[in-house]
């Protein structure tokens, strides 16, 4: 709109030039048929000043004669030459010279000069210049100039309100429309009555919108069904789950059954041994009968340490943890199994580190699982064998126990079931399999943690890790 508006503003400046040129070619003419046939020169310039616009000027050249005048003063005798009188001479036709500045698409006119051949007496022997102001001009195109600019404005602010209209209807309603069905997309559902226009591009957007609804849809569903199954099979697992645990706890008690009637039975058919003895012989001494008592009381103790080792693990005995060195309750641990004669053709080898750190501990318990742990080394070790007991502090301010047997070992199978409750490898009557359980929960309930590394035929090395006294934090478990 702009060029076309240019266009059209040069367009109207041509052609207000033009008759500009015009006008002045036909006073020239007018000049000629009416003064100079009749050789009246004076005349011709005072017709000249009544036609010309106000401020023009111009020269009659005859011969070597020059004739000034002007439309604001009187005509002189004096010269007033122009080359462009000399190529009119020559060129024998008018030509004229526009002054002013013509840069498109602005443009400023001041005036018009335009020379002439003039016949005096009808002869060819004269030229006349005559110079006229265009400011009548200027004017005029000024006025073009603001109606043009007028006229494009207003073709602009139509052209504007149709193209806002346009793109309200066919681009921002369709936009706004799409962004809703995102929103609906959001909330879980899809918008049935979405107005997105005609625009192709729109519409491929708007359908790819409702195939990835769909494509959600479809996996939302199939998640669903997913997630069901995964419930269905947790539930079956969950089932599966008690019934293995309950069969467990049924093998187990089992297990524990016999074990503790063997270990049991023992005791009491020895007892009921020395009572039918002691009925059947009316005449046994007295030495006899203390010895009888001493066998019967004897084993009644052991019938009691079975049943009070099923109590402390059922239900722990109240604790009194204290300040210890593990090395001193090791030692003292060790000399009571020796003055027992538990570890005849045992040798056991020490390896305490000098100043080891203090831990916190019951000193009953921790050699409750020391002797656990000693005792299971050797029953490993079939004949004669060697327990190595090491002590450690580690970097992480812990104290390591390291009880270490060359004995048959551990089966991998079995590995991992050893603390388990009530498992044991051993024939019903030798023992419970409560041992490593319960040496394991004392070690827990002191922050501590043990482990068994060992390979079949290799032996077993038994880890007990402690917090030292001042990093214990498991107090709270005391008589849990």
């Amino acid at each position: 709109m702009f060029l076309i508006g240019i266009i059209a503003f040069k367009v109207t400046e041509r052609f207000a030039l033009q008759g500009k040129i015009d006008s002045v070619k036909s006073i020239v003419t007018a000049l000629e048929n009416s003064y100079l046939e009749k050789n009246d020169i004076d005349g011709g310039i005072g017709f000249l000043k009544k036609v010309l616009d106000p401020g023009a000027w111009g020269a009659v050249a005859i011969g070597d004669e020059r004739l000034s005048f002007s439309t604001s003063e009187a005509a002189g005798k004096e010269s007033r030459s122009d080359p462009l009188i000399l190529e009119a001479g020559r060129a024998g036709h008018a030509v004229f010279d526009i002054e002013g500045v013509n840069i498109p698409p602005f443009s400023s006119y001041r005036g018009i000069k335009i020379a002439a051949p003039i016949r005096v007496s009808g002869k060819k022997d004269g030229a006349l210049l005559i110079y006229q102001p265009l400011s009548s001009l200027g004017e005029s195109i000024v006025l073009g100039q603001r109606l043009i600019a007028l006229w494009i404005i207003l073709f602009l602010i139509i052209i504007a309100l149709f193209g806002f209209y346009i793109l309200s209807r066919r681009i921002i309603r369709p936009v706004h429309e799409l962004i809703r069905t995102a929103e609906s997309i959001g909330a879980g559902k899809f918008p049935e009555s979405a107005d997105v226009g005609r625009v192709r591009e729109i519409n491929q957007l708007h359908s790819a919108l409702r195939n990835m609804y769909d494509e959600i849809e479809s996996g939302k569903k199939e998640l669903r069904n997913k997630i069901k199954e995964l419930e269905e099979a947790n539930a079956e697992l969950r089932s599966t789950q008690r019934e293995l645990i309950e069969a467990e706890k049924l093998a187990s008690l089992g297990q524990l059954s016999a074990g503790v009637a063997h270990e049991i039975g023992n005791p009491l058919s020895a007892i009921n041994g020395y009572v039918d003895v002691m009925k059947r012989s009316s005449r046994t001494d007295e030495d006899k009968k203390t010895d009888f008592l001493n066998e019967i009381k004897r084993e009644v103790d052991r019938v009691d340490r079975i049943i009070r080792t099923l109590l402390d693990y059922s239900r722990p005995k109240k604790l009194a943890p204290q300040t210890l060195s593990v090395n001193q309750v090791i030692r003292d641990t060790v000399d009571i199994l020796n003055s027992q004669g538990v570890l005849k053709r045992i040798s056991v080898r020490f390896q305490l580190e000098e100043d080891i750190p203090l831990i916190e501990a019951d000193p009953n318990q921790l050699s409750q699982v020391i002797i656990n742990l000693i005792l299971n080394s050797r029953d490993a070790i079939a004949d004669s064998g060697e327990i190595t007991i090491s002590t450690q502090s580690r970097p992480d301010s812990t104290v390591l126990i390291n009880i270490t047997d060359n004995g048959a070992g551990i089966a991998e199978e079995i590995r991992s079931k050893i603390f388990d409750p009530f498992f044991t490898t051993k024939e019903p009557g030798h023992g419970t399999g409560l041992g490593l359980s319960v040496s394991a929960r004392i070690v827990e309930t002191y922050g501590g943690k043990i482990s068994v590394d060992s390979k079949e035929g290799q032996g077993s090395a038994f880890k007990i890790i402690f917090p030292r006294a001042k990093d214990y934090k498991n107090a709270e478990n005391f008589g849990n």
